[in-house]
């Protein structure tokens, strides 16, 4: 920690207050230097704060984040108002779209600043997905996990095949909240899936869509741009991190693993789960609607055309949820 130049953290916008408040603190105590902001180390913050939120389930912890540092968002913490040269640079190409009209479109939805226009534009793109030539092309994006679950486990029971369920190899302390993929995980041929882990040899990211090719009790093949490969299961790691007396300092320990093939069922993915993908057929089925900041903006721009767009139903003004206190940042940090 001494050693710190420079400390970058991406998808600033997911960290909690608190979190940015730990770190201030841990980085002040760790260096020695307990009198200035992170301990010294100069900051580089890349996120969009009007994508999702950082996620706050307990009334009292919202409560709390409201009343010791003026809300959730990671700006709101006093040790990123202190010093100087604290700056905004707004990078402002767009990289996934192309087509002007929808880049517009998106912009004044990121924005709150829907208009009755733009949702009409959007709109026509309203169809059953069974009347799409090619449905099975698209991720259905949608805002909760039980109703992702729910399609999913729809479109696997519709396939042919007999299905295989891989248990996972769960050690230590690994709690459930973190199980990154089904600890039961059924697959069946033909299955869609979304990858879960970088491979080593670059066939294949994190987020890449698959198809299951074949099974077999201790075998998943999977078929990625038209060419077959084995998966082999991965493990992740819990640690739990610890005060050692003895050495004077803090020590990291290994409190659990999982350990599972890094797949994931991907017919139908949260829109929390999706934000930072790129996907090319987007069907977006909101149910009841929305109910978090951002989550129209991220579900609709996760498509790089509004060719590739379709939804389940017409979009209203209620499901553009767009919380002004994420704009904060705005006032604190000066454009450069």
């Amino acid at each position: 920690m001494r050693k710190l130049d420079f400390l970058v953290i991406d998808e600033v916008s997911m960290v909690r207050s608190d979190l940015m408040w730990a770190l201030d603190q841990s980085l002040r105590i760790n260096r020695g230097r307990p009198r200035e902001p992170f301990g010294g180390v100069r900051l580089v913050l890349f996120g969009d704060l009007h994508q999702l939120p950082p996620v706050v389930q307990e009334a009292e912890v919202a409560a709390h984040l409201e009343s010791e540092f003026g809300g959730p968002f990671f700006f709101s913490v006093p040790a990123l108002g202190e010093g100087a040269g604290t700056a905004r640079l707004e990078l402002t190409q767009v990289f996934r779209q192309s087509d002007e009209a929808l880049i517009s479109v998106l912009n004044r939805i990121r924005d709150g600043e829907v208009e009755e226009d733009d949702l009409i534009q959007l709109n026509e793109r309203v169809a059953p997905i069974r009347t799409l030539g090619e449905g099975e092309k698209f991720v259905i994006l949608t805002p909760t996990n039980a109703a992702a679950h729910r399609i999913n486990a729809a479109y696997l029971d519709a396939l042919p095949g007999h299905a295989h369920t891989y248990e996972a190899g769960i050690t230590g302390d690994f709690t459930n909240a973190s199980h990154p993929t089904d600890s039961a995980l059924t697959l069946k041929p033909g299955a869609k899936v979304i990858l879960l882990r970088n491979d080593p040899e670059r066939r294949w990211v994190n987020g890449t869509i698959a198809r299951i090719s074949r099974l077999e009790d201790k075998k998943v093949m999977i078929e990625v741009a038209g060419r077959e490969h084995e998966l082999e299961p991965v493990s992740w790691e819990q640690r739990r991190y610890a005060y050692d007396k003895e050495q004077e300092k803090i020590v990291g320990t290994v409190a659990g693993t999982f350990k599972q093939y890094p797949v994931r069922l991907a017919w139908a993915l949260t829109i929390h789960k999706a934000q930072g993908l790129t996907l090319d057929n987007v069907y977006i089925d909101l149910g009841r609607g929305t109910f978090a900041h951002g989550q129209a903006y991220v579900a609709l721009s996760r498509c790089r055309s509004l060719e590739g767009l379709a939804l389940a139903r017409p979009l209203t003004p209620r499901d553009i949820l767009f919380d002004r206190s994420a704009l904060g940042y705005r006032e604190r940090f000066p454009a450069l």
